[in-house]
């Protein structure tokens, strides 16, 4: 094993100087109130034995319309269409191994704990972001920095392609920047931020609904074209599934459930060590190819 929270390697914490009673958390992203949006679709899996959730697509609802027919004459049948998308399902997991002295100095179970709560999500959060570029439809321009008039080309091709229900637009914080900046050069999009049809300057990662788009912002949104524009992603639900894996129930006061993940103690007493241990189980794929539009705008 490697990378153990030994005493020996915490010069940094250990000094003459005293240390203070709380500590400065490093930036990251930490907010994952996107994953109760509606747009998402969340195919639950079970604890079986397949790492695959298939999710079924079927052509009712108005799909197909009525064909001309004569009376008398007998009704042709009507071809169900149908499909599914195959969500795999993939185990995730990090740890972290304190030493007996070095737990003196942290703050134990309870900070790894609300760790693995937020790593959780992030990484879902991270597996969604890097799905929302793999649409076929595309908007904005190649090196060029993200307007409002990229939206409402993604949002008229969704349209278009008969999408419909509640629109999620998960963007870079630089594609969110440069829509900021482009509002400040449409006239009357000011009135609109003052009447809270869009709210410009919102702190968090919900940056607030425009033309019916509610707008995320991520750093986990990827670069696309050998770094050159980030690849975010406007869907509406059926765009993107997502599905996670029960885990066996165990009868150990050492083990938490974290909704389906888990966070462990794991004591290696001949070794002086405490790991702390998160582990999850998910899986995210492209579903319904039309229902979504990949944002390609300058990095």
């Amino acid at each position: 094993m490697a990378d153990e929270v030994l005493v020996s390697g915490l010069a940094d914490l250990l000094s003459s100087e005293d240390i203070a009673t709380e500590f400065l958390m490093l930036l990251a992203d930490r907010d994952g109130s996107i994953l109760t949006h509606p747009a998402l679709f969340y195919a639950m899996g079970t604890a079986g034995n397949s790492a695959v959730v298939s999710v079924p697509h079927v052509g009712l609802g108005g799909y197909d319309l009525l064909s001309a027919s004569t009376p008398g004459s007998e009704i042709a049948n009507t071809a169900l269409t149908d499909g599914s998308t195959n969500v795999t399902i993939a185990h995730r997991a990090k740890r972290y191994s304190v030493d007996d002295l070095a737990a003196v100095l942290s703050r134990g179970k309870l900070a790894f704990a609300q760790d693995a709560a937020i790593a959780v999500a992030q990484t879902l959060i991270s597996a969604i972001a890097n799905v929302g570029d793999d649409f076929t439809s595309t908007a904005g321009t190649s090196g060029v920095d993200a307007a409002w008039t990229d939206i409402i080309d993604a949002k008229t091709t969704l349209g278009i392609a008969k999408a419909s229900g509640p629109m999620l637009g998960i963007l870079h914080p630089r594609q969110w920047g440069d829509l900021e900046a482009d509002a400040l050069t449409i006239p009357g999009m000011a009135a609109m931020q003052v009447a809270g049809v869009i709210n410009i300057g919102l702190e968090g990662t919900y940056k607030g609904r425009w033309a019916g788009i509610d707008f995320y912002v991520s750093s986990h949104v990827p670069t696309s074209d050998a770094g050159a524009n980030r690849a975010g992603a406007i869907f509406t639900r059926g765009g993107i599934a997502w599905a996670d894996k029960a885990m066996v129930p165990e009868s150990d006061p050492n083990i938490l459930d974290l909704g389906r993940a888990r966070f462990e103690r794991v004591r290696a007493g001949n070794s002086l060590l405490t790991s702390y241990v998160t582990s999850y189980a998910m899986g995210v794929a492209k579903a319904i190819d039309a229902a979504g539009v990949t944002l390609k705008t300058d990095a």
